[in-house]
Order: C-alpha cells, then structure tokens, then sequence
C-alpha cells in the first residue's frame, strides 16, 4: 500500500524538510506558519469525513498521514494556501456550496464538487462523480464559477505547493518530470481598465503603483508550473491584456525565487 503512494510522501518530505530548515533560520517562522505535516489524524476525524462523502483513497491517504488539521500555505503562487486537514473540511464548504447562516445549500454549487483548500476565496476542488483527484479551480466574486482543470492529480496539486518563498536549497540535479515557466504582462491590451485591475490584484497595490508598473512593461506576473501558467495566461487573454509565456528550466526558476 505504502508504494502506491509514494510521488506523495515524497513531495510531503520535501515541503516537511522546507519547514524544519525555514523554523532553524526563523524562530518567528512558525507564528507565521503553523504547519504541523506527517502527525496521524484522529480515526474518528477520517470516519466522519469518509461517512460524509465517497473520498478517493489517495486523498484519505493524504488526510489520515498529513493534515489531521488545516495548514496555510504561500508560496509565489499562492497567497496564502488553506488546505484543509480531516477536522475542517466540513467548514471548509462553507460559502461554497453551504451557507451556515441560513443554514441551506447554495444551488449554483456543483453538488459533486469537494472544496479541499482554498487560497484567499478561490477554491480548489475534486469531483467526487469522477473517483480521482483532478484538481479544479476557479475564481471567486465573479458572480458565476467558472471551473478549469488546475492540476491532473493531487500529487501535482502539492508539487505546485512545494516551494514557499525564499526556498533555494532544491536538488537540480537529475530529470525533473514538471516544467516550469514565467508569464510576462507585455502591454496594456484592449482594456487598460481591467489590465490594471489585474496588476491591483495580483500585487495588492493601489491604482498609481498598478500604473507605474504597467509602465515598466515587461512584468512578471506569475513563475511556475504549467497548469499555473496556463491559468495566468488564460486570465490575462480573457481581460485583452498582452503577455508572453516562456518555459524556463528548474535551475532559472530556484535562481529567481527572492
């Protein structure tokens, strides 16, 4: 059984590594990040979530060995990753497809879809109808959910979380079976409104410096994984914005990282 799963211990090794040698250098790390990978959940903790939903066994996997609770994640991808351990992710749905105010379900939910992280409002979700864990994002406050296929599984789910910032020790050596690219905000596009509403967003700043970096065209806006890039890209075509995309090796990703 343990064979079955090893892609994800591995990843989980290395995001474990990360914060070990995060909290050496930092004693104010673990205020910041809280994150408590490889303790065993409760049993009663797995029960009630396997009672609620029909759960792929590598996510069970996942909730029973690593998360027993919610851990926050950043990286240059992610602002700040919820991803949801065996005790939250009823509390998870909240806002999604459950509204415990009123105490009823939201109707444009798809009913099939489990919120298993969330990274400031925008879920990232499995559909149980499927048996497998494809990961699916969307935006939210767009006043639809537009789902898309973020990752092909939950290994290349946490891949994409593995390298929080400032993180450069990484083994370059060997073949890497992800790739890796920048995406480039080249111009202002067919709407400047929304292009700087896109640079307010993605750097949390103000009109001005939204301005000012616009200006500085060429600008980085996302480094990464494919399916991350894919997604900027997507978000950057949808408002009419110019950009580049180009694939960069692992070794000039680690090397750009602050």
């Amino acid at each position: 059984m343990a064979d079955k799963y090893t892609d994800m211990d591995a990843v989980i090794k290395k995001m474990q590594e990360v914060v070990a040698a995060k909290r050496e250098q930092d004693p104010e790390f673990y205020a910041k990040y809280p994150i408590n990978l490889g303790t065993l959940a409760d049993d009663q903790a797995i029960r009630e979530v396997t009672d609620q939903w029909s759960l792929p066994d590598d996510y069970v996997y996942f909730l029973k060995h690593y998360v027993p609770e919610s851990v926050t994640w950043s990286t240059d991808e992610y602002t700040n990753l919820d991803i949801y351990g065996a005790k939250d992710i009823l509390k998870g749905q909240w806002g999604y497809n459950y509204n415990p105010v009123t105490h009823e379900d939201i109707v444009d939910w798809p009913s099939s879809y489990l919120v298993i992280a969330s990274d400031e409002g925008d879920p990232y979700c499995i559909d149980l109808s499927r048996g497998d864990t494809v990961i699916y994002t969307a935006a939210h406050g767009m006043g639809i959910w537009d789902f898309s296929v973020a990752y092909g599984n939950l290994g290349e789910f946490l891949h994409s979380v593995l390298v929080p910032r400032g993180f450069e020790e990484w083994d370059t050596s060997g073949d890497e079976p992800y790739e890796y690219y920048n995406v480039f905000l080249t111009g202002e596009g067919s709407d400047k409104k929304k292009t700087l509403l896109f640079i307010k967003k993605m750097f949390s700043c103000d009109f001005s410096q939204a301005k000012a970096y616009l200006e500085a065209a060429p600008l980085l806006v996302y480094k990464g994984l494919e399916p991350g890039a894919a997604k900027t890209g997507e978000q950057l075509k949808s408002i009419g914005a110019e950009y580049e995309v180009r694939k960069v090796s692992l070794a000039e990703f680690l090397s750009s990282l602050p």
